[in-house]
């Protein structure tokens, strides 16, 4: 199903260099600005953060300090695993196969 909704959404779906977020009405949102409504939309302080940055820094200057700061650490900043987390039964259905 997600590889179907990104080929749709005229996405590769063998692309995993970067996060895409599709919305509803099928808007494809890539780098910061999907990480961003994802966040934004999780709510709390973070979310309130987020969405100031969205609102506040150019879409270009966020990717070029992403792609030059962040990515290139982001084992470090976040860790490492061998392989990806499954989600729990409860959350299940809000991922796509």
């Amino acid at each position: 199903a997600g590889r179907a909704l990104l080929r749709r959404c005229g996405r590769d779906p063998d692309d995993v260099s970067t996060m895409v977020l599709i919305e509803s009405d099928d808007r494809v949102y890539v780098k910061t600005e999907a990480i961003l409504r994802v966040v934004t939309r999780a709510g709390g302080a973070l979310g309130t953060l987020a969405s100031a940055v969205r609102w506040s820094v150019p879409v270009a200057v966020r990717d070029f300090v992403y792609s030059r700061a962040i990515a290139p650490n982001r084992h470090r900043f976040f860790g490492k695993t061998d392989q990806c987390q499954r989600p729990p039964a409860s959350l299940r259905a809000r991922f796509l196969d």
